[in-house]
């Protein structure tokens, strides 16, 4: 008769130590292999913010100041330039005498400005962008000839060598000798807080019905975005300086000193969307950007700098105005 003999009280002690580690050893596994998963989708994250971001700006960049056969020419309402007959909507003015949607016939029409937000408003149309941060804005034809139906909610310009006529998709495009129809955009780029209270990145763009009134918000997770615009000071095509948007005077924005801007340096800080506990920065940590170093308590979020440099396609290559 065989007797069945069960395990020990010290057998069963030791084959629970033992399921306790290989238990521990489990978990700690499970636990690292989320972290990673996790911190591999934040990385993901920041690097798609950045491609989204830096792909909607750079061909607005390249092309700012395309005015088709009068790139490069200053407009002018009542010389050379004639405004849409109705005009309604909140518009975006960014700095200078004539910086909304259309030339006003004062001064130069800057169909480039930028600045840094410090305090109070920059620009007509946006109060809440965040503070270190650019606002950027940009005016141009887009793309190619029209050649299709206008939609009645962009704004057009016809354009010939001599002189250019802005009006809205929904009129009758008005008569002018030679001249070729392209659609007009006016944009104003800015970081603000969204609903939630995240940063993003957020674009006015022109449209027939409400002007410049609406935002879209273009990619959350932009803390902060600067510019270096790059000079060339002596006239032989290639960049001498980079200056930030404070050190840009109203004299080079308006055309009125001999310098052109030849690039646009874009600088972006990017966080992540969701806070990781895991996740240490080692106390406070540091990005340089343009405009001074910004530095970040360890809050758990991963942040990512980024920039691009961009040419400008269509520099102020013919005429300069000389008033002071």
């Amino acid at each position: 008769m065989i007797r069945e003999r069960g395990l020990s009280l010290t057998e069963l002690l030791i084959a629970l130590v033992v399921g306790l580690f290989l238990m521990t050893a489990t978990f700690s596994v499970l636990e690292m292999s989320s972290s990673s998963v996790q911190s591999t989708g934040q990385l993901n994250q920041l690097q798609e913010t950045a491609r989204l971001a830096l792909r909607m700006m750079e061909e607005d960049i390249a092309q700012t100041g395309f005015f088709s056969d009068l790139t490069g020419v200053d407009l002018i309402t009542g010389a050379n330039a004639v405004a849409p007959a109705t005009i309604t909507g909140a518009d975006c003015v960014g700095g200078g005498l004539n910086n909304g949607s259309f030339p006003n016939g004062i001064g130069n029409f800057r169909t480039l400005w930028a600045a840094r937000k410090v305090s109070g408003s920059l620009i007509s149309c946006e109060l809440s962008t965040q503070g270190d941060s650019d606002v950027l804005q940009l005016k141009r034809l887009e793309g190619t000839e029209v050649a299709s139906a206008l939609s009645a909610d962009r704004y057009y310009a016809i354009v010939n060598i001599n002189e250019i006529h802005f009006f809205g998709g929904d009129e009758l495009p008005p008569v002018l000798p030679g001249g070729r129809i392209y659609e007009y955009q006016h944009r104003v780029y800015y970081v603000a807080d969204n609903d939630l209270g995240e940063p993003a990145l957020f674009r006015h763009s022109l449209t027939r019905g409400s002007l410049m009134e609406e935002a879209e918000m273009l990619a959350e997770g932009v803390e902060a975005v600067q510019f270096e615009f790059g000079l060339d000071s002596n006239g032989d095509g290639s960049v001498d300086a980079y200056l930030t948007s404070t050190d840009v005077t109203d004299a080079m924005w308006d055309q009125r000193e001999r310098a052109e801007i030849l690039a646009v340096r874009l600088h972006l800080l990017l966080r992540a969307q969701t806070q990781d506990n895991s996740y240490s920065a080692g106390g406070t940590r540091t990005y340089q950007m343009p405009g001074g170093d910004m530095s970040f308590a360890d809050d758990g979020y991963r942040r990512k700098r980024v920039s691009t440099t961009i040419m400008v396609q269509n520099p102020w290559l013919t005429t300069r105005r000389t008033d002071k």
